[in-house]
C-alpha cells in the first residue's frame, strides 16, 4: 500500500489533470445547473454567515448562537465580505474553490497509500463521485470539513519533522473541530496511531499531548466567546446534550432525528427547564447538560435499545444510498409534475449513486471490520501488526462509525468519511486483483 512509480511521470501527470479538469467541470456544471436552495440546517448557515458579512457577528434572529460549528458560517461570512456580496450562488463558489482543493489533497493522500495506478484509479473514484459533486450546491458544513480532515490525513502521511508536524495536525484537528464538534475526540484516534507507529509510550504521549494542546490553544477564543455571552462553559457548540437526548429515548425507533415536542415526558423533567428559565423542549445553552443527563440515564437503564438504535444509526448513515443528494442538493426540482422521461432519467441517477454507495459502504465496513481485529491485537504488541496508514484509515471509518452510532444517522453524514470508504474499496480490489492473478499464473 506504499507509494511506488509505476507510470511514467508523463503520463501520471497528465491523467491527474484530466481527472482534475472533468471532475472540476462536473462540479462546475452542477452549481450552474441543478436547482438549488438552502433549508433546513444549510439555511441557518447561511444566515448566521449573512450576518457575519453585515458586522453582526455568529448570530441569527438578533442573537449570537452557538448551536452549531461556527467553522463553515465564519468561513462563509468571509468569503461575503471578500466578494462583496451574500448570493447563494456566492456560497456555491466557495464550496467549488474548496472541492477542487480537496480533490488536490486527496490525490496527494491516495499517492500515499497506494502504487501510482491505484492511486489513479482512487483519484478517479473521489473526483466522479456523485456526492462530491452534488454537495458543491449545498451550503453546508461537508466539503469543507472534509477538505480539514484531507489535509489531517495528509500530515499524518507526511515526513515532516514532529517538531512541526504535532503541533500543524493540532491546527487541523482544532478547524475540523470548529466546523463539526465531535472531531474534539480525534487526539484520542490520533493517538492510537501515533501508538501503532512508534510503540513508544513516551512519544505516544508527548505526541497526543502537544497535539491535544494546541487544538485547545485555537479552539480556546471560541471557548472565550460564548462563556462571556451565555456564562457557560462551552468548548463548542451547545447542542450535544440535545442531539444525544432527541436520538436516545423511548419514542425514537428508526435512528433518526426527532422532536422532542412529541415526546412524552415527566412533570419533573419539564420542572428542571423552568429552574432554568426556559420550558421544555426550548434548547437555549443552560439546557444542554439537562438533556445530556437525561440521554445518558435512558442509555445505561436501556442498553438493549441503545444499541438497536446505533445499529440503525449507522444504517441510516451508511447503508441508505445517496437519498440525501436528492433530499438536499436537488430540492428545487418539482419531482411531482415532471414527465415520464425525466423521473426515469431521475430515477437512473439514484440507483446509480444508490450503488456506489451500497458498494463503497460495504467494502469499507469489511475491511475496517477485518483489519481493526489487527489493530487492536496490535495495541499489545512490541511490533506494529499493521502498516501505519493502513491503520489510520481503518481507525478514521470506525471513529465516524462510533460517533453516528452513539449520536445521529442519516445519509448526509457519511460524506467525510467516503474517501476512507474509496482507499478501503480500492485496497480490497486491488489485494484481490493480485491473488486472482497468482492463482492464474500458478495454475498456468
Amino acid at each position: 500500500m506504499l507509494g511506488k512509480s509505476s507510470l511514467p511521470a508523463k503520463k501520471y501527470l497528465i491523467s491527474f489533470l484530466v481527472i482534475t479538469l472533468i471532475g472540476s467541470l462536473l462540479r462546475y456544471w452542477w452549481i450552474r445547473n441543478v436547482p438549488n436552495v438552502p433549508e433546513s440546517d444549510f439555511e441557518g448557515y447561511y444566515v448566521i454567515a449573512t450576518n457575519f458579512y453585515h458586522n453582526l457577528g455568529i448570530s441569527m434572529w438578533g442573537n449570537p448562537v452557538a448551536f452549531q460549528g461556527m467553522g463553515y458560517p465564519f468561513v462563509l461570512g468571509l468569503f461575503f465580505k471578500l466578494t462583496g456580496n451574500t448570493e447563494v450562488m456566492t456560497g456555491k463558489y466557495l464550496n467549488l474553490l474548496l472541492s477542487i482543493s480537496t480533490m488536490f489533497v486527496l490525490f496527494f493522500v491516495f499517492n500515499k497509500l497506494f502504487e501510482q495506478k491505484t492511486a489513479v484509479a482512487a483519484y478517479l473514484v473521489a473526483a466522479l463521485l456523485p456526492n462530491y459533486i452534488a454537495y458543491n450546491s449545498v451550503l453546508g458544513s461537508e466539503i469543507l470539513f472534509t477538505f480539514f480532515v484531507a489535509l489531517t490525513i495528509l500530515v499524518q502521511f507526511s515526513e515532516l519533522d514532529n517538531r512541526y508536524r504535532y503541533p500543524l495536525l493540532g491546527i487541523l484537528i482544532a478547524f475540523s473541530a470548529l466546523t463539526k464538534p465531535y472531531f474534539i475526540a480525534y487526539p484520542a484516534v490520533f493517538a492510537v496511531a501515533e501508538w501503532l507507529r512508534n510503540k513508544s509510550v513516551k512519544q505516544t504521549a508527548i505526541a497526543a499531548l502537544l497535539v491535544s494542546l494546541v487544538m485547545a490553544l485555537v479552539i480556546a477564543p471560541w471557548t472565550y466567546r460564548n462563556w462571556k455571552i451565555f456564562n457557560e462553559f462551552i468548548p463548542i457548540t451547545y447542542n450535544g446534550g440535545y442531539v444525544l437526548y432527541i436520538n436516545n429515548n423511548d419514542y425514537n425507533h428508526y435512528g433518526g432525528w426527532m422532536d422532542p415536542a412529541d415526546f412524552e415526558v415527566s412533570e419533573e423533567f419539564k420542572a428542571r427547564f423552568v429552574e432554568k428559565g426556559t420550558t421544555f423542549p426550548e434548547h437555549p445553552p443552560q439546557t444542554d447538560k439537562l438533556y445530556k443527563d437525561e440521554a445518558k440515564k435512558w442509555i445505561f437503564t436501556h442498553p438493549v435499545e441503545f444499541l438497536q438504535l446505533g445499529v440503525l444509526r449507522v444504517k441510516n448513515t451508511f447503508f441508505n444510498g445517496a437519498e440525501d443528494i436528492v433530499k438536499w442538493t436537488m430540492n428545487q426540482i418539482d419531482k411531482e409534475n415532471l414527465d415520464r422521461q425525466s423521473l426515469r432519467k431521475l430515477n437512473f441517477y439514484r440507483a446509480i449513486t444508490d450503488m456506489i454507495i451500497y458498494v463503497l459502504s460495504s467494502f469499507g465496513f469489511f475491511y475496517t471490520m477485518i483489519y481493526l481485529i489487527w489493530i487492536i491485537a496490535g495495541l499489545f504488541r512490541k511490533t506494529p501488526a499493521l502498516d501505519y496508514k493502513k491503520a489510520v484509515v481503518v481507525l478514521n471509518i470506525a471513529f465516524l462509525a462510533a460517533v453516528y452510532f452513539v449520536t445521529e444517522g442519516q445519509p448526509r453524514y457519511n460524506f467525510p468519511a467516503l474517501f476512507f470508504m474509496i482507499a478501503a474499496a480500492v485496497a480490497s480490489m486491488e489485494l484481490v486483483i493480485k491473488n486472482l492473478g497468482r492463482n492464474y499464473r500458478e495454475q498456468t
